[in-house]
């Protein structure tokens, strides 16, 4: 993935819709179908795909040797990331987009397992001091993005049982990467991947 570059909307800088998050995907040979054929990136930034990132972000942080010179990156480019990402939640909700740079746009829903993967790699982050919150807004985002989750996607069963909803089965670049494709797949009911991002969500979340 690379980063939302100042060309092409929907991501000009100065727009409502500029993130400076990363794109799904990078084709440096320019010649996938979904490839920009200036810079090679797809046309959508997918949630879901950042959230993996952000994950292994604070994950790798926590086992990689803080003596060899690419720690220092990683925790770079999660402390830039980190307030573009507190900046693209819904100012309503609290949660984000299956698709960031498309906000409210026909079709575009909240997807959960990117709100789980985001609300576990923010509060970690910040308790384990990678990502600077110095005036608490990066946990305030967290907390109401799990409040959310909690209250929408987490539903009680007659038997005593609970299901997950709203996360999206897949989001691949095997085809165009278009935003109708994106919004036309599925979501499923108690998918891991949504559903095992909540869990450690919630773990990080009993820490606050």
């Amino acid at each position: 993935m690379i980063s939302s570059p100042p060309t092409l909307p929907p991501g000009l800088p100065g727009s409502v819709n500029y993130t400076g998050l990363l794109y799904h995907g990078y084709d440096y040979s320019h010649t996938a179908p979904w490839a920009n054929a200036d810079r090679g990136h797809s046309p959508e930034i997918w949630s879901r795909a950042l959230g993996w990132y952000f994950m292994a972000l604070v994950d790798v942080l926590d086992i990689f040797p803080k003596t060899n010179s690419a720690y220092l990156s990683f925790l770079s480019i999660l402390r830039d990331l980190a307030p573009k990402l507190r900046d693209t939640a819904d100012s309503e909700t609290g949660v984000w987009w299956l698709i960031a740079t498309q906000p409210g746009r026909a079709g575009n829903y909240f997807e959960s397992s990117a709100t789980a993967m985001f609300v576990y790699s923010l509060l970690k982050g910040v308790r384990l001091g990678y990502i600077p919150d110095l005036d608490g807004s990066i946990v305030k985002t967290a907390k109401k993005a799990y409040q959310y989750m909690s209250d929408n996607w987490v539903i009680a069963n007659p038997d005593g049982t609970m299901d997950w909803l709203n996360t999206v089965s897949v989001g691949s670049l095997s085809g165009n990467g278009t935003y109708e494709y994106y919004i036309s797949v599925d979501t499923d009911v108690n998918d891991l991947k949504g559903l095992a991002a909540f869990l450690l969500a919630s773990l990080e979340y009993e820490q606050l």
